[in-house]
């Protein structure tokens, strides 16, 4: 009897295998959960240049239209608003990895398979590595090289900023009254929706079963600092259903005012904040739609190596991609920073 069988060697196989570490890896990356193909999703992605050359992606920035409209009795011929747009763009670039074993008496001591995970360690590394990119991207990871244009921080209790530098943020944060309240959420929200009485492009919403909402993500000290509040205490237990299979609610703290709070180590920490610079600190991010675009140019491609006539063995992993803020006018377009004081927790 023939039987139809795939070795591992087989061109199938490794085409299935690496278009499930792309979704798996993906899937596992936080950030993932706010990506989506259309302009409304958090993280606008774009696939194009998996099919085209090129190492540059530009993309569209609609404005709201301002125009008053027309009523009966008036004609709406001539007086038509025209559409202003912007664009934006998404440089690639490759990035790679590799993990290589020391050879086959090696493959034999272990009491694990290297190779097997050495396919997990490269797929972990990958969902890190698109994590890592997106934090530092929208300007909260600590790898982050450009600040928010617009920073948001708190003096006291009900004293709300939303001015001045990153450099100014931190340096006027108070230990006991600069970290995160549901009041601060809101005054940060309220602000979203206005922009300022338009000083600043609105941010816009993302619709969930047709209602509207933001997200804020924060590092676990700031978090554990909101939860320690009453008022956080109590609008969690009288949070009405919120829609809990959409994946923007996946992980999340929970829901006050229409913002939807998350927490990632990610966010950038540190101990030098204040007038005397020994104020624990940590930046966080508020959130809209099409805050960053997401492009990949190829995805992820797995390359398995031997070595010393095969004695030897490598896998490695290559993807090209590229993620850029939303920005008007040099200033950011879906998203706002914020810098918030916290209880050292983390410890550092």
């Amino acid at each position: 009897m023939s039987k139809t069988a795939f070795s591992t060697s087989n061109d199938l196989t490794k085409k299935a295998w690496e278009e499930k570490l792309y979704r798996d890896s993906v899937k596992e990356a936080y950030f993932s959960k706010f990506q989506g193909a259309g302009s409304d999703s958090i993280v606008q992605v774009k696939e194009q240049l998996t099919k085209d050359k090129g190492d540059k992606i530009t993309f569209g920035l609609r404005m709201r239209l301002t125009g008053a409209g027309v009523v009966s009795g008036q004609i709406l011929e001539g007086n038509e608003e025209r559409l202003v747009t912007h664009s934006n763009s998404v440089t690639l670039e490759q990035y790679r990895h590799a993990v290589r074993d020391a050879g086959a008496i090696d493959r034999q001591r272990a009491m694990f398979s290297i190779s097997d995970e050495a396919r997990s360690a490269i797929k972990d590394w990958m969902s890190e590595k698109v994590d890592q990119l997106a934090f530092d991207a929208i300007g909260v990871g600590a790898g982050a090289t450009v600040d928010p244009s617009k920073i948001f921080y708190k003096t006291g209790a009900s004293t709300f900023l939303a001015t001045g530098t990153a450099a100014t943020a931190k340096s006027a944060l108070v230990a006991a009254d600069s970290k995160l309240t549901l009041n601060f959420m809101s005054f940060i929200k309220a602000f979203a929706k206005t922009g300022g009485n338009r000083t600043y492009v609105p941010l816009r919403p993302v619709k969930i079963d047709g209602k509207e909402y933001f997200v804020m993500l924060v590092h676990p000290d700031a978090l554990f600092d909101l939860k320690a509040t009453s008022e956080w205490q109590q609008a969690q237990r009288e949070a009405a259903d919120r829609g809990k299979t959409n994946p923007l609610f996946t992980g999340a703290a929970g829901v006050f005012d229409s913002v939807i709070v998350h927490e990632h180590e990610n966010c950038a920490i540190g101990t030098d904040a204040g007038s005397g610079s020994n104020v624990p600190w940590t930046k966080a991010v508020f959130l809209g739609a099409q805050a960053l675009v997401w492009a990949w140019g190829q995805r992820p491609e797995v390359i398995q190596e031997t070595f010393d006539y095969k004695n030897e063995e490598g896998y490695g992993i290559s993807m090209i991609a590229g993620v850029a803020k939303s920005k008007f006018n040099s200033l950011d377009y879906g998203s706002f920073g914020v810098y918030l004081s916290r209880t050292n927790v983390a410890g550092a």
